[in-house]
C-alpha cells in the first residue's frame, strides 16, 4: 500500500484529536536506494528517521541516542514521555511497529496492531494458496482489485457490494511492482520478534478480524498472551481488510484505546 490507500475516513476521524502521520515504505515511491535491503528491521529504522525527523530531530546520531537516553531516564522516573508517539501498525505496518517497540522502547507511548503476526516459527502462517496469491507479479489494476478483493475481503462483503470499484475508495499513485515483491520477502524472510514480546513496555491493542485469512486471528491471540499489558478484540464477520470495511468503527475503537 501507498500512504494515500490508508482510508480517509478513519484518518480524518482520528485527525479530529490527534496529529497524524502518514508515511511510504522505502522504495515505493521515487527513488530506490539499492545499496540498502528492504528488511522488517531496516523499515523500523527508517520510521525511526522518520519520526525524529518530523518532530524536528535532524540533529547527528550521538544527539539522537543522547534524545532516547533522556526518554529512558525519565520513564524510569515516572516523567511523562514528552517527545513519544502513538504507533498505528496495519498488517506488515503491525511487525514493523512490533520491531521499532523492541528498538526504542522509551519513544513509544501507545502501540495498536491490525491484522498482525509476531513472525518467525511461531506465527500462525496462511494456508498455501494464500501466500502463492501474495507472491504472484500482477500487470494491471483490475488484476491487482482482484486479487485484494478475494485475500482481504470476505465473500459476503463482496455479494453485497458487487462493483468491486466501491471496495477500495481511496487510492493514489501504484506502488512500485519491485518494491512490493521487496516487501513481500521481506515478510517471508522475517525471523519475528515472538521470543522478546514479553519485554514490549507500551500498552497494546490488538485487533484482528475472525476471518482473517491472510494473517490469522490465532496471530491476534498469540501477540495478546505474550505482550504484557496487551488488550485483543477479535471483529466478528470481519477479514483481513476490515480497515477498508469499517473505517470509523475502527478509528473508534483506537480512540478509546488511546484516551
Amino acid at each position: 500500500m501507498t500512504l494515500d490507500e490508508w482510508p480517509s475516513r478513519m484518518i480524518s476521524y482520528l485527525a479530529q484529536s490527534y496529529r497524524i502521520i502518514l508515511y511510504n515504505h522505502r522504495g515505493v515511491s521515487g527513488e530506490r536506494n539499492p545499496a540498502i535491503e528492504f528488511t522488517i528491521p531496516q523499515a523500523a529504522r527508517d520510521l525511526h528517521e522518520v519520526i525524529t525527523q518530523l518532530a524536528g530531530r535532524e540533529e547527528g546520531r550521538e544527539e539522537r541516542e543522547g534524545i532516547l537516553k533522556e526518554a529512558k531516564e525519565g520513564a524510569e522516573y515516572g516523567e511523562e514521555k514528552e517527545s513519544a508517539v502513538h504507533i498505528v501498525g496495519y498488517s506488515m505496518g503491525g511487525m514493523i511497529a512490533l520491531e521499532y517497540a523492541l528498538l526504542y522502547p522509551y519513544s513509544v507511548d501507545r502501540l495498536v496492531l491490525l491484522n498482525a503476526d509476531c513472525g518467525g516459527v511461531m506465527k500462525v502462517p496462511a494456508e498455501e494458496w494464500v501466500i502463492t496469491e501474495m507472491a504472484k507479479e500482477l500487470s494491471t489494476p483490475e488484476a491487482f482489485i482482484e486479487r485484494a478483493g478475494k485475500l482481504l475481503l470476505t465473500e459476503s462483503y463482496r455479494c453485497e457490494h458487487p462493483d468491486p470499484l466501491t471496495w477500495f475508495v481511496d487510492y493514489g499513485e501504484v506502488a512500485d511492482p519491485h518494491a512490493v515483491k521487496e516487501q513481500f520477502d521481506a515478510m517471508a524472510l522475517w525471523e519475528g520478534v515472538c521470543p522478546d514480546l514479553h519485554t514490549i513496555r507500551s500498552k497494546t491493542l490488538i485487533l484482528t478480524g475472525d476471518q482473517d485469512i491472510v494473517i490469522p486471528p490465532e496471530n491476534g491471540e498469540i501477540l495478546a498472551a505474550a505482550i504484557p499489558d496487551a488488550t485483543l478484540h477479535v471483529l466478528k464477520g470481519q477479514a483481513h481488510g476490515m480497515i477498508f470495511c469499517e473505517p470509523v468503527k475502527i478509528a473508534e475503537m483506537i480512540e478509546e484505546f488511546l484516551g
